[in-house]
């Protein structure tokens, strides 16, 4: 350079200076001693939490204005900052992170000591000189090099960790020099991972030959199991083996289909694990630890895949096309399409990278990405069935495929852990959400446990649990028959839900070709209720010919031409309403009914001394405890979930799937 940094700013300041008629820049810069060159070289434009500045020495809270050489800004964990250089370049600080203000020969350095940093040279520059300070090539400096950006039109980030450091390069190209003086070049759509040993670049396509030596990963041991019918075919077969419960090894370039069930590929002690999904098929590239990244290599075919990934670890996945990065591991659904992928953050939060874009996809959010551009990213809606944080809820349902696990509290950042028992030592989701509802999947039948912390992770706030299970089989005493024999004493008949079918049976009489039967209420004899001849030793009435209340009954055996054999002996009946059912019994809708104009009918008879609410609606019981409303209907599927409450008992659900009217 034909002058120092210095020179040049000192130079562009005396021309500011005189362009603006003023005699010394003390109005200007208060604070500057040309003397030791204080002259500003950045300014700070913005800042969101906590942010500190130190000068000359002295830390304090940092405010917007001009920054100078040896300057150090610092954010705090929920901090964030904008400083804006010469050339139009902005630099963005995320959450705590620290760099220091430098310079070498060939211009500014941010010394990054931790955290990400975001630099953007807008387009038009051109690396031109100008009178603006600090105008100049950029470099940012990190523990384990220098990476060379220049003043042109370029777009990168650069993460720092305590044993390793990213730098994801969107626009433009970079050099890397190692402190070993080694030099890697990086272009758009490729990451440098860097540790104090080696460099690894990620995302080079065509060039493997020229690219630095790849950081080997440490291995890991990588099994498939499945639950339903699966096959596995290994990289140098053409034949496909059928898996089963039974752990086997996979290796680098196997394949593997489910076309039922579901197939788990478990990425060893660390807790990681990828599910194959109904009708999906991948082939497997590789799996191992880079430093503290968990990386994962994975060619999809077709369907769709469950990423479990590890809490607190660093992973990636790699998928043709297509990187997924996680800080703190979590739930994710990765489903191909025709166009391109279908990317959902259950629990915990994504990076997405393709064709040198990187989004952020946060918990209960899903990205879209077609064949180009960005991700088009939504939020997920909360699930109709809303699971309150109590202990030992009980919830019938007939494959119902989710719902949400709710907690009271202020908004926030929580961090919830999902487990198959109270123990946790089978947990299937552990990640942080940014809300206070967690949508999950439900178990046809099986117990799930969950507990929510702030999110610290450490500090608990509430738990909960639940029984799944198919609904259990409510005596449906409309298609039952109660049999009444003749010559007992009086009988009973107790039914919970609406009048059964009855059948009245009797000894059959020698020449009798037919029986007369005859049924009358206990209070109208003059008028029989039933009166019907029949062949058979046996009447049976329909469900509903009875009602409540109490009868007597007859029946006189005929000869062929009609003559009474014997005489009809008068015998009691009792049909009683019993409302105390151990649990809900709904009689409509069934599963399956159409929903139409969004609402349903619904009817049924529930337990003594319990509550019941409908969509979350109060409905009432007459009193035998029975109910029959019409309410709105909402879901996808549209869905009725019944739930029934009662003091000192678990609260149970029970849920019927509708479909809408065509």
């Amino acid at each position: 350079m034909a002058t120092s940094l210095r020179a040049r700013a000192l130079l562009a300041t005396l021309l500011l200076l005189s362009a603006a008629g003023l005699a010394g820049c003390d109005l200007l810069f208060p604070d500057a001693d040309l003397s030791a060159w204080r002259l500003p070289v950045g300014h700070l434009v913005s800042t969101r939490g906590p942010v500190k500045v130190e000068h000359d020495g002295r830390a304090g809270t940092a405010e917007l204005g001009y920054l100078f050489l040896k300057d150090a800004l610092e954010t705090g964990p929920e901090g964030a900052a904008k400083v804006r250089f010469g050339n139009g370049r902005l630099v963005e600080v995320g959450p705590d992170a620290r760099f220091v203000i430098g310079e070498d020969k060939t211009g500014l350095v941010l010394e990054v000591a931790r955290g990400l940093v975001l630099s953007r040279v807008p387009a038009g520059a051109d690396g031109t000189r100008s009178p603006d300070p600090g105008s100049v090539a950029l470099s940012i400096l990190t523990p384990f090099g220098i990476t060379r950006v220049g003043s042109s039109q370029s777009e990168l980030s650069v993460e720092v960790g305590r044993d390793d450091a990213k730098v994801n390069v969107l626009l433009g190209s970079v050099e890397f020099i190692s402190r070993n003086g080694q030099s890697t070049s990086a272009a758009a759509g490729e990451t440098l991972s860097l540790t104090a040993e080696k460099v690894e670049i990620l995302g080079r396509k065509g060039q493997a030959s020229e690219a630095p030596k790849q950081i080997e990963l440490a291995e890991i041991q990588v099994t498939i199991t499945a639950s339903g019918k699966a096959d596995l075919k290994k990289k140098d077969s053409k034949k496909w083996a059928a898996l089963g419960r039974k752990a086997e090894k996979l290796g680098t370039g196997d394949s593997v289909r489910v076309r039922d069930g579901r197939g788990t590929i478990d990425l060893g002690g660390a807790g990681s694990r990828l599910a194959l999904e109904k009708d999906s098929e991948v082939v497997f590239g590789e799996s191992g630890r880079a430093g503290d990244v968990e990386q994962t290599k994975l060619d999809m075919k077709k369907g769709a895949v469950t990423l479990t990934l590890a809490p607190n670890q660093k992973s990636r996945v790699e998928l043709p096309g297509l990187q997924l990065e996680s800080d703190l591991g979590g739930q994710f659904g990765v489903q191909l399409t025709k166009d391109g992928f279908i990317v959902s953050a259950v629990a915990g939060d994504l990076r997405i990278s393709r064709n040198g874009v990187q989004q952020a996809v946060q918990a209960g959010q899903v990205a879209t990405l077609g064949s180009g551009g960005a991700a088009k990213v939504d939020t997920e809606d909360q699930a109709a069935l809303e699971l309150p944080s109590k202990q030992g809820m009980k919830v019938y349902h007939a494959g119902l495929p989710g719902g949400s696990l709710t907690w009271p509290g202020p908004s926030g950042t929580y961090y919830v852990e999902v487990a198959l028992d109270a123990a946790f030592t089978e947990r299937i989701i552990a990640g942080q959400v940014h809300g206070k509802f967690l949508n999950v999947s439900l178990p046809r039948k099986g117990n799930l446990y969950w507990r929510v912390f702030k999110d610290d992770g450490k500090t608990q706030v509430d738990q909960g649990s639940a029984y799944f299970a198919p609904e259990p089989p409510i005596r449906d005493l409309a298609r039952l028959r109660n049999d009444v024999p003749e010559g007992s004493e009086t009988v009973s008949i107790y039914y919970q839900d609406k009048p059964p079918a009855v059948t009245f049976t009797y000894k059959p009489e020698e020449k009798a070709t037919q029986y007369k039967v005859v049924v009358f209420r206990a209070d109208a004899l003059d008028t029989p209720v039933v009166d019907r001849t029949v062949p058979e030793e046996r009447l049976a009435l329909e469900a509903g010919t009875l009602t409540e209340g109490s009868y007597v009954w007859s029946v006189t055996p005929l000869s062929e031409t009609g003559e009474e054999l014997r005489g009809g002996r008068m015998n009691k009946l009792e049909m009683v309403y019993d409302n105390s059912v151990p649990v809900l019994a709904v009689t409509e809708p069934r599963n399956g009914a159409e929903a139409r104009g969004g609402q349903t009918h619904v009817a049924g008879v529930a337990p003594v001394g319990t509550r019941l609410t409908v969509n979350g609606r109060p409905v009432e019981l007459d009193d035998k405890n029975r109910f029959d409303a019409t309410v709105a209907v909402g879901g996808r599927p549209p869905q009725v979930v019944f739930r029934l409450s009662k003091p000192g008992a678990s609260d149970s659900f029970t849920i019927r799937a509708l479909k809408r009217a065509r």
